[in-house]
């Protein structure tokens, strides 16, 4: 099982590299600090996939 985290630092901003990194790695857990984003406008979808 692989487990990351990440400090994105914004993740609107850096939602693309986030996601290609997510299908390289192909880590089981994700933990992502400080988004800067409520979660009403999270882009979910993008990482649902």
């Amino acid at each position: 099982m692989k487990i990351a985290t990440w400090n994105v630092n914004s993740i609107r901003t850096r939602q693309e590299i986030v996601v290609e990194w997510l299908q390289e790695t192909k880590v089981d857990i994700l933990c992502l600090q400080e988004t800067k984003v409520v979660d009403e406008i999270f882009p979910r979808k993008a990482f649902e996939e």
